[in-house]
């Protein structure tokens, strides 16, 4: 049976919008990754492949080099190339799992190359601030008051916070 709550609650988002920004923040920095990465044929094809398997809302993939030989059609050894040079031009970057083996699946954060700030790093921390401000607001509001609370944080500058 499904799940009665929306996509975007089930996956730990506060808000339709919030999951949307998310999403477009995702599709953004995948398209400059891809026209930034200096790759070429199998390469890039690889890099799409990876963009493609990442979760809907962040630029996170777990993948196992033979998944990718097979979705690439392509042998182990291209797979191991390719993986070498996006990770030395900075287009990815192995968080989990990099012990190596065969089968074994690694987790790869997918950067675009040469850039320290993305759109999806921008939205996470917009998000987080966010956040952040809402717990304090609900914290103080509930310790001192909303006037004191209000007084303590500052004008929310026109942010309805409850």
């Amino acid at each position: 049976m499904a799940s009665k709550q929306p996509k975007w609650k089930r996956v730990g988002f506060q808000s339709d919008a919030e999951y949307r920004a998310a999403c477009s923040a995702k599709r953004k920095t995948e398209k400059a990754s891809l026209l930034a990465s200096k790759s070429e044929r199998t390469t890039h094809s690889i890099l799409r492949i990876l963009w493609q398997k990442s979760d809907f809302h962040t630029p996170k993939v777990t993948t196992t080099k033979e998944q990718i030989m097979a979705e690439a059609r392509c042998s182990l050894d291209s797979v191991k190339r390719a993986m070498a040079f996006l990770r030395a031009e900075g287009s990815i970057k192995q968080i989990k799992g990099f012990a190596g083996g065969r089968g074994v699946p690694t987790t790869y954060l997918l950067r675009v190359a040469d850039v320290e700030k993305t759109p999806i790093d921008d939205q996470i921390a917009a998000m987080e601030a966010k956040r952040d401000r809402e717990a304090s607001w609900r914290f103080l509001k509930a310790k001192f008051g909303p006037l004191k609370a209000l007084e303590i944080m500052g004008d929310p500058e026109g942010e309805e916070i409850d």
